[in-house]
Formats: structure tokens, C-alpha cells, sequence
């Protein structure tokens, strides 16, 4: 039995039959507890009592706000469990895009040009670099003699083309003017292969052929490139090795 328990038992009057009492307190009731410290008082509630009881109602009252709560926590709907996960991600399906929206582009992204080179851009045949340090000139003088292109003379020529052992190349008005040379640049420069090195032999007819400005104003009614391909041919020059030699000239009409 607690203390509340006791308190409240002991609160109760007990009426029994006293020894002996004065007549003026024959109207009185004595209550007995078994509380020492309960005294009744004739006509009055004692103190005690009545903080027991005010201590007994508060403590219902706490008692019953505690198991609203403990009702209440449990009655109280609890939110559903997640999914348990599995460690695979479920792929997520997203919506199909609307017709006016932009579709994503898929086209691989153009690479940047890649430099032309050097190597495959070097002329060459037969093994040899078509190169002016590679071509020999027979001067037409009286000496008659073979010779490099002076390498402080390289700068005023430029080599046209090369196949098959023929190499074609020009000279600029300034090489004209600085080597003093007859005839202007109204003619491309030819050379054969012999021996690992291109010669320019002025002796022979294929030497030269005229480049395509004098071509393209010939008085026989032809174009440029059959004037040209004329005289490849007049001259002994392979004429399928016209358009690598010199080039397809200038466009007809």
C-alpha cells in the first residue's frame, strides 16, 4: 500500500463510544487515525486532511494527463516505412520531352583540323626531295658549265610541282631584275632527273615551256590547258604529268 493510499484511509472518521466526556462535548465527535499528526477539531476539517486530499487529486489528475499521453502515443497513426534498400539504384524514368521542346544534340564534337605535315607536304620523287638545293643549272654561256642554284639565289625561284622524275619551277620578276636574265619570267623552268639531282639543261627544247598567262593568250583558239598540254607534248613532256608539274591553270573561259 503507497502513501496516497494510506492517507486516504486514514482520513476517515471512526466514531466509537468515548470513556468519559464533559457534557458540553457531548456534541463532539472524536475521530481517531492512526496518523499522530491528525487532530480533529470539534466543528472544523483538520489542515492535514485537506492537503491530503488536494495531494490525492493532483495526483489523478497527473495520472490521467500521463496515460492520455501513453493512450495517445500509441494510438497515434505512425508513418509508413520506407523501402527497404537493396544497394541498387533504381533507375529513374523521366518524362517523355514535349515535341516543341528542343531535343538534346548528338552529333560527336568536329575535331579541330590537324596541322598539315611538314613531311607529307615535302615534294619528293623517285627518292628525291623536290627541293631547289637539288637542282643543277647548264648555264647558256660559253663556258657551258653545270652549277647549283646559288643558295643566296633560292629565295627568287619556287618549285611548281614534280612526278616521275620531272620537276617544274618559276623564277620571280625580282630574281629576273637581280640575275639579269632575258626574257622576263614569261616561262616555267624544266628539269629531269639524273644521277640523284635535277637538271635544267638549256640545250634541249623541254627545258622551259611558257606559263599560263602566255598560254591562255595563244592565237590558235585554244584554252589554256590545251595550248599547254600542246606543247608538253611538242616538247616531249609527258602530258598526263601536266596538272602535277604545273597545275589545272586557270579556269576556261
Amino acid at each position: 500500500m503507497d502513501r496516497i493510499e494510506q492517507l486516504m484511509k486514514d482520513a476517515k472518521p471512526r466514531v466509537g463510544a468515548p470513556e468519559a466526556a464533559p457534557e458540553g462535548d457531548s456534541a463532539r465527535s472524536i475521530a481517531f487515525s492512526t496518523d499522530p499528526n491528525l487532530v480533529r477539531l470539534a466543528g472544523r476539517t483538520p489542515a492535514r486532511r485537506n492537503a491530503v486530499r488536494a495531494t490525492a487529486a493532483t495526483v489523478l489528475a497527473a495520472a490521467a494527463v500521463v496515460g492520455a499521453v501513453v493512450v495517445g502515443g500509441h494510438l497515434m497513426p505512425q508513418p509508413a516505412p520506407g523501402p527497404a534498400q537493396t544497394g541498387i539504384p533504381t533507375p529513374t524514368v523521366s518524362a517523355s520531352p514535349s515535341p516543341d521542346s528542343p531535343r538534346p544534340s548528338t552529333a560527336a564534337p568536329t575535331a579541330p583540323p590537324a596541322k598539315a605535315s611538314t613531311a607529307a607536304a615535302a615534294l619528293s620523287t623517285r627518292g628525291v626531295d623536290c627541293t631547289m638545293a637539288n637542282i643543277d643549272q647548264q648555264r647558256n654561256d660559253q663556258v657551258r658549265a653545270i652549277k647549283a642554284v646559288p643558295a643566296a639565289e633560292r629565295h627568287y625561284y619556287k618549285v611548281l610541282g614534280c612526278a616521275d622524275g620531272w620537276l617544274a619551277y618559276s623564277i620571280s620578276d625580282a630574281g629576273v631584275r637581280a640575275l639579269q636574265l632575258d626574257g622576263g619570267n614569261a616561262w616555267y623552268k624544266i628539269a629531269r632527273l639524273q644521277n640523284g639531282r635535277f637538271l635544267c639543261d638549256v640545250r634541249q627544247e623541254w627545258a622551259s615551256v611558257f606559263n599560263w598567262e602566255f598560254q591562255a593568250t595563244n592565237n590558235q583558239g585554244l584554252t589554256a590547258q590545251q595550248a599547254m598540254d600542246k606543247e608538253f607534248a611538242d616538247k616531249g613532256i609527258p602530258v598526263e604529268l601536266r596538272p602535277e608539274l604545273v597545275g589545272d591553270g586557270p579556269a576556261a573561259g
